[in-house]
């Protein structure tokens, strides 16, 4: 699958999620291409959309179950990149799509630099969802890339 196929698909598995308000698709020059998501609190996350073919060792087909739906909120109502990454995991999961055999949080791997989601796709292709952005509801984003702040 390439970025515009996952994208198509995340934006309709993730639209349906519970807590999510919406999913548009997003596009940077000279970015790549991607989701923003709208969480029902008004806060938004960007996600970046890119793909990596089979490598010849990772040709898993069957899908692993899908994870318990976690909290995506913490006590005070706001969202931390590592529960954005664990929610938007299980949403993904929990959707059953055939494409998708597992879903994993970046912060779940001992080389993550920035948080995201990873996606293991039925053949042995893999996508990768790096958060880009993130804003607090009545808020705008850093202008940096992939500057996330702790809250949104």
């Amino acid at each position: 699958m390439g970025p515009d196929e996952v994208q198509e698909l995340c934006t309709e598995i993730l639209a349906k999620g519970p807590d999510i308000t919406a999913v548009d698709r997003w596009t940077d020059p000279g970015r790549p291409t991607g989701l923003v998501i709208t969480f029902s609190s008004g806060a938004r996350l960007w996600a970046g959309i890119t793909t990596a073919g089979a490598t010849g060792t990772d040709l898993q087909d069957a899908p692993a179950p899908a994870p318990p739906l976690p909290a995506l909120f913490d006590s005070a109502g706001k969202i931390t990149a590592a529960r954005a990454e664990q929610y938007l995991a299980a949403v993904l999961m929990a959707a059953h799509a055939p494409q998708i055999t597992s879903v994993y949080g970046y912060s779940t791997t001992s080389s993550a630099r920035h948080p995201g989601v990873g996606l293991h796709l039925v053949g042995g292709g893999r996508a990768f969802l790096p958060f880009v952005y993130t804003a607090a509801h009545g808020k705008k984003p850093a202008t940096r890339p992939f500057t996330i702040d702790s809250v949104f």
